[in-house]
């Protein structure tokens, strides 16, 4: 046998080889479905397995709104059956199973819910819920263009009875965004946005964290995240733990004329309101639906002196347009409501700052993020021992009624007691 004919027969038998070799890969991949196999075993913790919440709690969701598919719509309300069974049963469910791999939102949605889930057990009264109603308002849905990501928009509201007060808890039109992207057969979040307090006050906490490092998010990718997020979370912890109410303030401060319907107020805080009507939304729509709340405890609007001394939504005509006869500053902004209540002194609103544990019902709230005004509420429930010692505060506002001060997570606030009011200058 020469040479030449051993080369050619060679070749024959790798390429009959080769031929053998790439059929058998096909029928084996067919038969013993290996792709499949191969994405169980890529995606075993991610959305698409047959798994389903440790806890036990009955979670309830109707979608409304914009059209969004099928699959869209699932993937949605299993990320939000899994949020909220944990937040039922206080323990943290795996939200990462509904991300692609490595994104910063998972990252920061996981440990959120930690800390929302670590507040609440640090609450005077048990904010376990064994059933909740959810609701998902889609308000957009826009693919983008050159890609297979779908961007979607929602207000969701959620309703529930916490097991040992039966006390009904509400988050009215709480704003989130999804930017989904598909992986590996299935649809997972690549991105999530949302101005959740437990969410928001963690991203607050990372950036002192990153601050005193001289670093922004922007400077990390995602491997050096969990460097600075677990120290954050430590810190925010810490500061939580150190909350004291103190006692109430013992300054002797101006009797109104006029007494302020305490009750009314919070109950209209409770319950918000069944339509805006004339009153427009801000954009810090927390100031303006608690000014209308006190406006209901029976205080009158304050048209007097200039503009930056008045509260106020009208004068002679109801007015959009934040004109000097139209609504004030210190109606719809936060520091200007404070402002005005410390300034104040003759027709209209008598308030004053008060201590931590000097809170009453009816009285204002605002959440601090150092000297910034973050979000405003009017506090609904005092919880006291049987002393009579502040432990902790019910706040309701346009985005949340009932809840408890410790779970929403900002260790700063300042109080501001609403006394009454006077018809006359003093």
């Amino acid at each position: 046998m020469d040479r030449k004919f051993k080369t050619v027969l060679t070749a024959m038998i790798v390429v009959v080889l080769t031929a053998i070799y790439i059929v058998g890969i096909f029928l084996f991949w067919d038969v013993f479905n290996v792709e499949d196999t191969l994405d169980e075993l890529i995606n075993k913790d991610l959305y698409g397995s047959d798994k389903s919440p440790d806890s036990s709690t009955k979670v309830d969701i109707s979608v409304g709104g914009k059209t969004i598919s099928e699959e869209e719509e699932l993937l949605l309300t299993d990320y939000f059956t899994y949020y909220y069974a944990g937040l039922g049963a206080l323990k943290a469910e795996k939200i990462s199973r509904f991300y692609n791999t490595q994104v910063v939102s998972e990252l920061f949605d996981s440990t959120a819910l930690n800390y929302e889930i670590w507040l609440a057990k640090q609450c005077p009264v048990d904010l376990s819920f064994e059933e909740c109603t959810l609701s998902l308002d889609i308000s957009r849905r826009h693919e983008v263009p050159r890609s297979q990501k779908i961007e979607i928009e929602l207000d969701l509201t959620a309703e529930s009875d916490y097991v040992t007060t039966g006390r009904h808890a509400v988050t009215r039109g709480e704003k989130h965004t999804f930017i989904l992207e598909r992986k590996n057969k299935y649809l997972l979040i690549e991105e999530h946005s949302t101005e959740r307090p437990s969410r928001v006050f963690f991203e607050a906490g990372l950036d002192k964290v990153l601050a005193a490092n001289r670093l922004t998010q922007s400077d990390l990718a995602y491997t050096f995240f969990p460097k600075y997020t677990e120290p954050a979370l430590e810190m925010l912890k810490d500061e939580m733990t150190a909350i004291k109410f103190t006692a109430p303030d013992s300054t002797v401060h101006p009797k109104p004329e006029y007494e302020y319907d305490r009750d009314t107020a919070a109950n209209t805080a409770i319950n918000g309101f069944s339509g805006n009507g004339a009153f427009t939304e801000y954009e810090e729509n927390d100031a303006n639906f608690v000014s209308r709340c006190i406006f209901e405890g029976n205080i009158p609007m304050d048209a007097q002196g200039e503009k930056y001394d008045q509260w106020k939504w009208y004068d002679e005509e109801v007015n959009t347009e934040r004109k000097k006869t139209g609504c004030s500053q210190s109606w719809f902004d936060r520091e200007a409501f404070y402002k005005y209540v410390l300034a104040n002194s003759g027709f209209g609103l008598v308030g004053f700052e008060t201590s931590s544990g000097g809170g009453e019902i009816g009285d204002v709230i605002q959440l601090m993020n150092g000297e910034n005004a973050v979000s405003e509420y009017m506090i609904t429930g005092v919880m006291t021992d049987n002393s009579g010692k502040v432990h902790d505060y019910l706040i309701s506002n346009d985005r949340r009624s009932s809840v408890s001060l410790i779970s929403v997570g900002c260790p700063e606030f300042r109080i501001l007691h609403i006394a009454g009011y006077n018809t006359a200058n003093i």
